[in-house]
């Protein structure tokens, strides 16, 4: 029996098409239009949610949350639906009904998740059955079932496109599972089924295209000439992929694909419009029309003539500023109106669904009642989304970070997200839920409070203020001795354009600190300044150089100079088995003091050789590298930079030295000399004489046969062992953070430590 209009309107609802679509498929294929079932989508995966349509059958009111709905069972052997309902089992199982309506003719079902894809997730047909709410065991609908393909669900890029074909469309499975593996002969068929026939058959040669296969979970298709709509409507396809080309070829997948006389440059858009779209034609559709009209009807079908009656909600005509603006014979472009009243009314429309169906209708003017329509697309509704923070706020300029957007609405698919963070693109989109989002941060000049701008398919939002660029480096090797100078690698941005001078503070340097460097006034010097310097700065390109880093030479409390040090004697009380010392008489402890050498000259020392200051405790307490073996006061000890360490003998008052071990050379002249005997903290070599011999001042010994220890006068300090950051600042000078506008300093991230270790 031949439906009504009625009856077709809501079929074409409830499997998803458009009115026009289903008008159209009046024309291209009468049989279908009429037919009474339809099951959607073309393909489901395991847990997925199922439509179908049976305008013969029984259907109760009744959702997941309230009422009565039909209840639905899964044949995984057999296909017939037995009555009165059966037992489950392993062959038949229960499936969880959202929806039944009796005015749609519809039961909405999720499909089993336990249900199995065929191979790779190719599509493995189930019978679904249709019964009578609780209360009733009666069977409702087809004896034979609903045929449902389960497999891994493809998508079409672009899965809307021209009349007539001859554009190419990728169908890709993604992650849902490789259906093209060990198969090169897929062939492709288009049909206004809503369901692909289960083998490959004798189809239209017009409606036949050959896959090209891409890898074993995407193909291109070149839409055939078959694939046509008429002026005024669009229509939905079954893109079909088969195993071969031969009449008993299996369906591997199939996706929706529509034809229409127009693209839109976004087929999505917010409830709240005020987007651009761009509407373009293979054909000169607008020839000879000066001022096109446009209306948005959630109709199944666009409306006959031109209407300017608003109904939000139902049927918006686009007027005003919004209005088409003809740009050639085949172009115009319009702003969407707002589509609802607001959020209340668009939730209460869509119900649990993210979008609701438009279709853009296009006329031959604006004169309300008269101007005809000449062209249809659908347009999805949807709520826009939001973007409220980026977490962690700031990274390094060099990208590569992980960051999470919060938000709301956003899309669960990754390829429906792009965004840019002040306007590089970021990477890796991951979604997580409706209202977060991870993603790769890109690669940026140093800035602070960029903008974020979020893009879907529904539009663009902006966060302004929402992320920080900070210019950290990337440093190779991060690790080395302080006997060494070493070559290191440094990667950053923006170096070509960096003035280089190590002379010169006021230009770029690239420097060891130990934590965040600051230029800012201290004492008329910088407040952290500079432990090294990596210094004969060679560029290699505006991201890279290489830095020559001397870890024997530490810089002074200025930043500004090699440390030179000369000895200093005093007395410190130790506790055996402690590394800690005080009451240090002769000198005051400070920060610079770390990493010098402890030396105990006295015949049985309590302070064991090669020992140095690893902290300080206050300005006369420090701790040692090594505990002390006895306990009282050590006197004298040696200060120093450490350095080649002699044996004396001191033999008469006369200040004559035998002994030395090793001997004396020219360059020891002037070394100081401590020890035990020595009644002055500090003494000098007067005569550095080649061999053993050698003499000081006379008042400065004691008579007696003692050792002493000779050390230089003076010795470069290395960098102290630890953890440091590795610096670039594009101004030296003390206090350039608050004096120079365009100072620029990187920060500290794990890719910018540098270790100072033994090995």
């Amino acid at each position: 029996m031949r439906k009504s209009s009625t009856s077709r309107s809501r079929l074409a609802l409830a499997a998803g098409l458009t009115i026009s679509a289903a008008g159209a498929a009046m024309i291209v294929a009468p049989g279908v239009a009429l037919a009474a079932t339809t099951v959607t989508p073309p393909v489901v995966a395991p847990g997925g949610s199922v439509t179908v349509v049976d305008d013969s059958a029984t259907i109760a009111d009744g959702t997941d949350g309230g009422g009565t709905p039909n209840r639905v069972q899964i044949l995984t052997t057999g296909t017939t639906c037995v009555t009165p309902i059966p037992a489950t089992s392993t062959s038949v199982i229960a499936a969880t009904v959202t929806l039944s309506s009796s005015t749609a003719k519809s039961v909405t079902f999720t499909v089993p998740s336990s249900l199995a894809t065929g191979t790779n997730g190719q599509v493995k047909r189930y019978i679904a059955c249709l019964y009578e709410p609780t209360g009733s065991n009666a069977r409702v609908g087809s004896a034979t079932g609903y045929a449902i393909p389960v497999g891994a669900v493809p998508t079409a890029n672009p899965a809307i496109g021209p009349t007539g074909g001859g554009n190419v469309v990728a169908v890709s499975t993604g992650t849902g599972g490789n259906v093209f593996t060990g198969i090169s002969n897929i062939q492709a068929l288009f049909t206004t089924e809503n369901m692909c026939p289960a083998t490959y058959g004798t189809p239209t040669a017009s409606m036949v295209a050959t896959a090209q296969k891409q890898s074993d979970s995407s193909v291109n298709v070149t839409v055939p000439t078959g694939v046509v709509t008429p002026a005024a409507a669009s229509v939905q396809f079954s893109l079909c992929l088969y195993n071969g080309a031969t009449t008993s070829s299996a369906l591997l997948t199939a996706v929706a694909y529509t034809a229409t006389q127009i693209q839109l440059s976004n087929t999505t858009g917010s409830w709240a419009g005020g987007n651009g779209l761009n509407v373009t034609a293979p054909n000169a559709i607008l020839a000879g029309i000066d001022s096109p009209g446009a209306l948005f009807t959630t109709a199944t079908s666009c409306p006959g003539t031109y209407s300017t009656t608003v109904t939000l909600g139902s049927s918006v005509p686009v007027t005003g500023n919004s209005a088409p603006r003809r740009v050639s014979d085949n172009r115009l472009a319009l702003t969407v109106p707002q589509l609802y009243t607001n959020v209340g009314a668009w939730n209460s429309a869509v119900g649990s669904n993210t979008s609701l169906p438009w279709q853009l209708c296009i006329y031959n003017g604006e004169d309300n009642g008269v101007s005809t329509t000449i062209a249809a697309s659908p347009y999805t509704a949807t709520v826009l989304h939001t973007a409220t923070a980026v977490t962690p706020r700031a990274g390094t300029a060099l990208g590569g970070s992980r960051v999470t957007v919060s938000g709301t609405s956003f899309p669960l698919t990754a390829a429906e997200i792009t965004a840019t963070l002040g306007g590089s693109p970021l990477t890796n989109i991951t979604p997580l839920t409706r209202t977060a989002f991870s993603a790769t941060t890109p690669s940026h000049i140093p800035a602070n409070n960029v903008a974020l701008v979020v893009t879907t398919s529904a539009g663009s939002v902006t966060l302004q203020n929402a992320y920080n660029f900070t210019s950290a480096l990337s440093v190779r090797p991060n690790t080395a001795p302080n006997t060494r100078v070493i070559d290191v690698v440094v990667n950053g941005l923006g170096f070509q354009s960096a003035t280089w001078n190590s002379g010169d503070l006021t230009n770029a340097h690239i420097y060891l600190v130990n934590g965040l460097y600051s230029s800012s006034l201290a004492g008329g010097n910088r407040a952290n300044p500079p432990i090294a310097e990596c210094s004969n700065v060679l560029v290699l390109s505006d991201s890279e150089l290489i830095c020559r880093l001397d870890l024997r030479a530490r810089l002074n409390a200025a930043g500004t100079a090699v440390m030179s040090v000369t000895p200093v004697g005093g007395t410190l009380d130790t506790v055996a088995g402690s590394r800690v010392v005080t009451n240090f008489a002769g000198g005051t402890f400070s920060a610079l003091d770390i990493g010098k050498t402890v030396t105990d000259p006295a015949a049985s020392p309590s302070i064991p050789s090669s020992t140095t200051i690893t902290g300080i405790i206050s300005a006369t307490s420090a701790l040692l590298s090594n505990a002390a073996s006895g306990t009282g006061v050590t006197t004298p000890i040696v200060l120093s930079a450490g350095g080649p360490v002699k044996t004396v003998t001191a033999t008469t008052a006369t200040g004559a030295l035998s002994g030395i071990d090793p001997v004396l050379v020219a360059a020891d002249d002037t070394r100081i000399v401590f020890g035990a005997r020595i009644n002055a903290t500090t003494g000098s070599v007067l005569s550095a004489q080649a061999g053993a011999t050698a003499n000081i001042a006379p008042d400065a010994l004691t008579n007696g046969t003692t050792t002493l220890s000779v050390f230089p006068a003076t010795a470069n300090l290395p960098v102290p062992e630890g953890a440091y950051n590795l610096t670039y600042v594009s101004n030296g000078t003390v206090n350039a953070v608050s004096t120079d506008a365009t100072y620029i300093q990187s920060g500290i991230s794990s890719s910018s430590t540098f270790t100072v270790a033994p090995f």
